[in-house]
């Protein structure tokens, strides 16, 4: 007969984001998710709401047991007197029923922890306890772990008082104690921040710190400022404006080592004009290029050689010298809307980019009218058949939930807001928008 092998996968085996090079969790990873650490005060709450749950399990037995058992204890009573007490039944009765309810009580708290990160105490209170490691839940036996160092440690009353405040002198500053290290819990606030138990808000919380662009280290770029030495060869930097808007270089007077021409100052002397190209409707004659010296000077205007530039507007005006005034003696009609001049386009988290020129509409498979439909893959489906529609703006992109079933939402100044269905919000460049599971920034063109 052959054996059957099962083969067992730890946790531990797969590979797990947010951890530095040491294999150490990173507390810049578990913040940029959004996990905000649990405050020492509420902490302490919860661990008191523990407790007194647990104390309040064990009234039945401190008030019907104890005293009869302290009278057995302390001789005032026989074992047979004890066993003969008219209140011997309620003690035992009142005895079982603690310890199955203070066992019941323990077990459901160590279970909840191990599989939620929760007790009563952390569900009032709003925190969470996850692994260190993996931002997620615990373990029963993590859970077994940690109660039974606080029990050691309860054993010595200045031991038990240092475990509790140990919190205080983490040198992480995210408030794990040292029963939270030998256990690799971390406990969180999910009133302040991300729930970790939330696994489709956690799911594209990762994705999106996943998708964020490294920042490159700043590049040491050349200086604007002029050369202390005169004499020294002006080095590039931006001269002046041309036609078009942009930035010309900067040429030194009289084409040699001179002063640079800074933007919008003028030159001390007009620079060699370089020669300008022949007009094709009407070319210049050859021997006006070329003239003939004057041997002595006649009365009256003398033809300049150099006055050929100015016959060059009277060309233009037939046939245009040049595309550009082409183009604004006929302009073309545009199509785009407001914004366009902006320029805004959407930068889907797989890297797609979606021109927002015109209204469009984004959906597993949108229909719309008087918008441009665009299908969006989404493999889990937590898209709608028309999701969102994205409209151009002055200054960024207006968003409109179209009434979908995971809705929209946005993240703006690391805060995000769920925008109501047919309510427009603006969203600007840098900001994200998220629709479904998926996320997008605007970003301009």
């Amino acid at each position: 007969m052959s054996e059957a092998v099962i083969w067992e996968i730890e946790d531990d085996a797969r590979a797990v984001e947010g951890l530095d090079a040491d294999g150490r969790p990173d507390p810049a990873y578990a913040a940029a998710l959004g996990l905000v650490r649990a405050p020492l005060g509420r902490r302490a709450a919860a661990a008191a709401v523990d407790a007194a749950a647990y104390v309040v399990l064990q009234l039945p037995f401190l008030i019907f047991a104890l005293p009869l058992l302290l009278m057995l204890l302390t001789g005032r009573i026989s074992l047979y007197g004890f066993v003969n007490h008219p209140q011997f039944v309620l003690a035992v009765v009142m005895a079982g029923g603690t310890t199955a309810l203070t066992l019941a009580f323990c077990i459901t708290q160590l279970v909840l922890q191990g599989r939620r990160g929760l007790t009563l105490g952390k569900a009032l209170l709003g925190l969470r306890a996850v692994n260190v490691k993996t931002l997620e839940r615990p373990g029963f036996w993590r859970s077994v772990l940690r109660v039974l160092v606080l029990s050691a440690a309860a054993a010595v009353v200045l031991g038990l008082v240092l475990f509790l405040l140990s919190p205080l002198f983490d040198p992480q500053r995210r408030g794990r104690g040292w029963h939270d290290k030998a256990a690799q819990m971390w406990l969180v606030d999910v009133r302040r921040g991300l729930n970790p138990y939330d696994e489709k808000r956690m799911r594209i919380a990762r994705k999106t710190v996943a998708a964020a662009p490294t920042v490159a280290p700043p590049q040491e770029m050349p200086s604007l400022a002029t050369p202390v030495d005169a004499s020294a060869e002006p080095a590039y930097r931006p001269g002046a404006r041309v036609s078009a808007g942009v930035l010309g270089v900067a040429r030194p007077s009289g084409g040699g080592s001179g002063s640079v021409v800074g933007i919008g100052s003028r030159p001390a002397e007009p620079p060699v004009p370089a020669p300008a190209p022949a007009p094709t409707a009407a070319p210049a004659p050859a021997p006006p290029r070329q003239p003939a010296p004057v041997p002595t000077p006649q009365p009256g205007p003398t033809p300049v050689p150099r006055s050929e530039p100015a016959a060059v507007p009277a060309a233009s005006s037939s046939v245009p010298a040049s595309p550009a005034a082409a183009a604004g003696a006929a302009p073309i009609p545009q199509p785009r809307l407001l914004g366009a001049a902006a320029g805004f386009v959407l930068r889907l988290d797989s890297g797609e980019t979606i021109p927002v020129d015109v209204d469009v509409v984004l959906g597993r498979n949108p229909s719309a009218e008087g918008a441009l439909p665009v299908r969006v893959a989404d493999d889990t489906r937590s898209l709608s058949k028309t999701h969102v529609l994205l409209r151009p703006a002055d200054e960024g992109i207006v968003v409109i939930d179209q009434n979908s079933t995971n809705g929209t939402s946005v993240v703006q100044a690391g805060a995000e807001r769920a925008l109501p269905a047919g309510a427009p919000a603006l969203v600007l460049p840098g900001e994200t928008i998220r629709f479904g599971e998926r996320t997008a920034v605007v970003a301009r063109a």
